[in-house]
């Protein structure tokens, strides 16, 4: 319907929040109308068992409960009389893929099987939350309030309640779709004010029986009250300066925190346009209390042209053709490809092996495996301070080579392993080529480990499992027998040790990619049906956009990006430090408008232990790429910390930002417990010190198709007092976003009620998650997994899932094997031939504890909404 009636609902005043039923029926202020019936048309492919029907006219919806319905008919039906396609038609294809993309819709079923009638969706969608139904909202829904210490809350800052025109992407075209770069300025940001609270009357929803997080405030920054002491920064300044002018700019943000007077007002440090290549370290609490606020922002309120980046630079006139280098040096690349490489010596250009490596928590080196480097063309005719073009990133020299033509199958080009039959933990086999074979590719690139040409040990190995694609495994190999294509990986890492001085290690490294403890035996395993490639070997240099870095000898070779000449105008950029902000132990800092790349690890990071804390930080109007992580965050509390005897790490902000192209989490926000053991009451560290974060109104997209672990996911947080709102997520290997749990309290006992939970309170709200479980299977848009905890007081409401396929080549062979294929199992192949792939909408996977309330989900492989066993005693409400 094009427009809403308007209606109010009456209840008892006396009944109290939350009330189990209403004892009175809501009365409405227009006449009532018929609900909108369903299709009538019946997919002739279906049983008649799994046929809809229609509702009697007389008979409103009813919701499963003890209760009366609370919906009469009066109120139209949100699902349109007409049905949608399956997917859109015009789908919006300007975000970088990092290669062609030639078709992004696919083809949803078998062939030989009926498509659905189009349906679900018009063009003209209705609005998510119908304005007219919720004129309020719930009064103890957190939400961004002012503060007056250490920050002040923006008069301007992200919307706080459903805007009037809700951020639904018609089927025709869907536009939240992230531009080259975000262009928000802080000047036009948000229209209503945070410090008006989300405010409702409990019986706007406790009638429904639907329980809203506590209340709690998180405080960012204003960007009307920035300081207006003014520090100036340029790439062309001295810090013989004093940064009081344009004119006298220093030339680092190192120089330029020194100079903020210790008077309590703030500084706002002035970046003009331009590249820097540094780290910032903001100052600890005791010196942020007498400077004030520290304010980081572009000079142009333009978040694409004041750079901060991890890289260096390495200049055309560096690199030299392979074939005028020794016999030595060529040798290790096949003879067909050296003609096409460029070697530079990065040791002449001042790199040492620690530049080359991943410096970890713990203070040891490892070396990097492939997706922890970071090349990407660039050229001296980009502006300067231009941020880096994604889609310009070369890929680790690799078999069989990048292709990305269908964005939901992004492992299509992918090898197939053969097997073990029985799967295995510790080795992958692969005699025979793809090409020509049931649901390869036309164009996939022939190969296999027999006839590959050269031993891969010391090169990695990417595969997924076997069994649906669920994992997604990183590891070195160890050996590799040619005569049969088999690859044994490293399990070495308990000898690996490094020398935190020179960088050399011993052992297999990095630690994440070696050993089998974590390759899933209930997912086969490597097994047949594994999709796979190998990388990070110099014989598999050979096209172009690929690189491979000789760490021993310090040197990088490339090969040029197609149609780009290796000249005087040639430049890329290779990562070198570890991240671009250190947050940890800090206060009272804003950035605002600028640009961070080419981090090995994370581009903002904070790693607070025991007495150390973050808090008061905001982020707003960022462009944040081409890193291993945007925001990373973690808190660690030791046995002897009592709950309420520290400082919590706590009001952070990320705003109107877009974290794009990160190998691994766009966020992480985690707690540590260390050396914490269980006495005769259960665990003596059970309390959070982390909480009250707010992420709204940001892009995140291509996500996790390189990750540090086992899985592609999008965002990994632990979410207390926390709100998540207005965010667009899309294009993620596997989960959008996925919430984590916290411990129990002291003294419960299992199976744990949602009062023992430690961590809670979380507000997940007007979000899109599409197309994401790109790359991995088992996932959904959002998923929230708790193992045998449970989660407190998740409120899900005004979200909408949709284009989440969950494609495998091991799904897709269910429906096509012969029942002599290893893993056949009738029961799951009639299962899975009802599913267009193994991804759902909502996945809340041993995670009860939350109440779900008008979202949407369509265009989804599997279940729109997924439970699995429910293992706490908390409640679930379920209302879409």
């Amino acid at each position: 319907p094009s427009k809403l009636p308007t209606w109010k609902a009456t209840f008892n005043p006396t009944s109290k929040f939350p009330t189990k039923c209403p004892t009175a029926k809501p009365t409405f202020s227009q006449t009532s109308k018929t609900p909108t019936y369903l299709p009538t048309s019946k997919p002739t492919s279906l049983p008649t068992s799994l046929t809809p029907s229609k509702m009697p006219s007389s008979v409103p919806t009813k919701i499963p409960t003890n209760c009366p319905t609370i919906n009469p008919s009066s109120i139209p039906s949100r699902i349109p009389s007409t049905s949608p396609t399956l997917l859109p038609t015009d789908l919006p294809t300007n975000i970088p893929s990092n290669g062609p993309t030639t078709s992004n819709n696919p083809t949803l079923l078998p062939t030989n099987i009926p498509t659905f009638p189009p349906s679900v969706l018009p063009s003209g969608a209705p609005s998510i939350i119908p304005t007219a139904i919720f004129s309020k909202s719930p009064t103890l829904i957190p939400t961004v309030a002012t503060t007056k210490f250490p920050t002040r809350i923006p008069s301007k800052t992200p919307s706080s309640t459903p805007s009037s025109n809700p951020t639904v992407l018609s089927s025709a075209s869907p536009t939240l779709t992230p531009s080259s770069r975000p262009t928000v300025a802080s000047s036009t940001n948000p229209t209503t004010s945070p410090s008006k609270s989300m405010t409702a009357s409990p019986s706007s929803v406790g009638s429904q029986n639907v329980k809203v997080p506590s209340a709690y405030k998180v405080q960012v920054s204003d960007p009307s009250l920035y300081p207006k002491q003014y520090i100036y920064v340029s790439p062309t300044g001295s810090d013989t300066n004093n940064g009081l002018s344009t004119a006298a700019a220093v030339k680092t943000i190192a120089k330029a925190m020194t100079l903020a007077p210790l008077n309590g007002k703030g500084s706002t440090i002035v970046l003009a346009d331009g590249v820097y290549r540094e780290t910032i370290r903001p100052p600890a609490p005791a010196t942020m209390m007498q400077t004030g606020q520290l304010v980081f922002q572009s000079a142009s309120k333009d978040n694409s042209k004041a750079t901060i980046r991890c890289s260096n630079s390495i200049t055309g006139t560096s690199f030299t053709p392979l074939t005028s280098l020794s016999a030595a040096i060529q040798a290790p690349f096949a003879a067909t490809a050296r003609s096409k490489i460029y070697v530079a010596d990065l040791g002449a250009l001042g790199w040492t092996l620690p530049d080359l490596l991943r410096f970890r928590d713990d203070g040891v080196y490892e070396k990097r495996a492939s997706g922890l480097n970071f090349l990407v063309q660039s050229s001296t005719a980009v502006a300067a301070g231009a941020s880096l073009d994604p889609a310009k990133r070369y890929h680790a020299a690799r078999a069989p080579n990048f292709r990305n033509v269908t964005n939901w199958k992004r492992a299509e080009h992918w090898w197939v392993a053969d097997g073990p039959t029985a799967g295995s933990t510790t080795s992958l086999v692969d005699a025979t080529d793809d090409t020509g074979t049931l649901l390869a590719p036309a164009d996939i690139e022939a190969g296999n480990l027999k006839t590959i040409g050269v031993d891969l040990s010391g090169g990695y190995l990417r595969a997924l499992d076997g069994m649906n694609s669920h994992w997604m495994w990183y590891r070195r190999i160890k050996s590799h027998d040619q005569t049969t294509g088999t690859v044994t990986i490293d399990t070495d890492s308990a000898s690996s040790s490094c020398d935190g001085s020179t960088g050399l290690c011993t052992g297999c490294q990095p630690k994440y990619a070696c050993g089998d403890a974590n390759i899933d035996t209930n997912g086969k395993g490597f097994s047949p049906m594994s999709k796979y490639y190998v990388d990070n070997h110099p014989y598999l240099l050979d096209a172009a956009g690929e690189y491979y870095v000789d760490k021993t000898n310090l040197r990088l070779f490339v090969i040029p990006l197609s149609g780009v000449n290796v000249d005087a105008s040639f430049v890329v950029e290779l990562s070198k430090r570890r991240t671009a902000i250190d947050l940890t132990n800090t206060l009272n800092v804003t950035f605002d408008s600028l640009s961070f790349e080419m981090c090995d690890d994370t581009i903002a990071y904070a790693n607070n232990w025991i007495n150390a804390n973050t808090r008061f930080i905001t982020m707003r109007n960022l462009n944040m790429q081409l890193s291993g992580r945007g925001l990373t965050v973690i808190k660690t509390i030791a046995q002897l910390d009592t709950a309420g005897g520290l400082e919590n790490t706590e009001h952070v902000g990320l705003i109107q930002s877009t974290v794009r192209h990160m190998d691994d989490v766009s966020i992480q926000v985690n707690q540590g417990w260390w050396s914490c053991s269980i006495d005769a009451l259960g665990d003596l560290c059970s309390h959070a010190q982390i909480r009250r974060f707010y992420v709204g109104h940001n892009q995140f997209y291509e996500l996790g198709f390189r990750p540090f672990g086992d899985d592609g996911t999008g965002g990994a947080v632990i979410g207390n007092e926390m709100v998540f709102e207005n965010n667009l997520v899309r294009n993620v290997a596997h989960n959008g976003f996925q919430f984590i749990p916290g411990p129990a309290k002291q003294g419960a006992i299992q199976p744990y009620a949602s009062s023992d939970l430690v961590v809670g309170a979380v507000l997940i709200k007007d979000n899109i998650f599409e197309w994401t479980c790109l790359l991995e299977s088992d996932c959904g848009g959002l998923k929230h997994w708790a193992g045998d905890l449970g989660f407190r007081d998740h409120l899900l409401i005004g979200n909408v899932y949709r284009n989440i396929i969950g494609w495998s080549y091991s799904v897709q062979m269910q429906n096509l094997i012969p029942t002599s294929w290893p893993y056949y199992n009738p029961v799951d192949r009639k299962y899975w031939r009802l599913m267009l792939g193994f991804a759902f909408g909502s996945y809340f996977d041993y995670a009860p504890g939350s109440y779900h309330f008008r979202n949407i989900a369509y265009n989804v492989g599997s279940n729109c909404y997924h439970w699995t066993a429910r293992i706490a005693q908390s409640e679930m409400y379920f209302h879409n």
